[in-house]
């Protein structure tokens, strides 16, 4: 969460230049805007929504949590309704949440200071994994080994697929978004890795697999594509109303478990 805020945060400095030919940053002045995050699905009991600010490079703090809002999601095609509390650090949690794939789910949000914010997402089906293994390739005499999951992509649909792995005692994080466009309804192999690229014999991998839509997708693939180097980065395109960061997902997962084990000798 802190490497996302700060990532944001470069985002608007660079753009805020980026239409001169000379760059000139003033590191100290950013505007404010929130940014949520809320990122549900029906791995886990409990689901989580994070609110921040985003934060400056004047501030010696890398989170600025925000406190005091009410947060609803609802089912709208059930009609049932769901209020998230506030956990006082930028938090805002709910347990045992029934998510309903094919459902259709609207977040509502209502800041202290009397801003709204909102966003819908309809939760994808989840696509079952045939197989998952290990796949170790050699380049320039270096070995790098992936995780790798296997499945039937299903034919007529548009499918949008996200990943996250945790690495031994480590967080968590991102790791790849795919879409189907060029593999509709045929045998698909996704590798996926951590960021550092450094999957080693020994190590203990957690996946987890998202079915998302097609707008959240969207929004990590901007993020994929971004060059810290460019002379103009944009904030990934949000599926959330009134100029919020972040986005909002209802997804359908599963976990995955792998040991890096020896290669068998024959």
């Amino acid at each position: 969460m802190k490497l996302f805020l700060n990532y944001i945060s470069l985002f608007m400095i660079l753009f805020l230049g980026s239409c001169e030919d000379k760059i000139d940053l003033e590191l100290g002045s950013i505007e404010e805007k929130y940014v949520i995050v809320a990122d549900l699905h029906n791995a886990n009991p409990l689901q989580t929504i994070q609110i921040n600010k985003a934060v400056d490079f004047s501030n010696n703090t890398t989170k600025n949590p925000v406190l005091g809002a009410h947060v609803l999601v609802e089912n709208t095609t059930s009609g049932r309704s769901y209020k998230f509390v506030d956990g006082g650090d930028g938090s805002y949690t709910i347990d045992k949440m029934t998510l309903n794939e094919g459902d259709s789910y609207a977040l509502h949000i209502e800041m202290s200071d009397g801003e709204a914010f909102e966003a819908t997402c309809k939760m994808p089906v989840f696509v079952n994994v045939d197989s998952i293994g290990l796949l170790r390739k050699k380049r320039f005499d270096e070995e790098y080994i992936y995780a790798t999951l296997s499945f039937v992509d299903p034919v007529g649909e548009e499918n949008y697929y996200k990943y996250k792995l945790k690495l031994n005692d480590e967080e968590f994080k991102f790791s790849d978004v795919f879409s189907d466009k060029f593999n509709d309804g045929l045998l698909v192999e996704h590798e996926i890795t951590n960021e550092d690229n450094d999957l080693k014999v020994g190590d203990r991998i957690q996946i987890l697999r998202q079915c998302i839509a097609k707008d959240v997708y969207t929004y990590w693939s901007n993020i994929q594509g971004q060059n810290p180097g460019s002379a103009a980065p944009f904030n990934p395109i949000s599926n959330i109303s009134n100029g919020a960061l972040g986005y909002f997902s209802v997804s359908s997962a599963q976990y995955y478990h792998l040991d890096v084990a020896e290669k068998r000798k024959l």
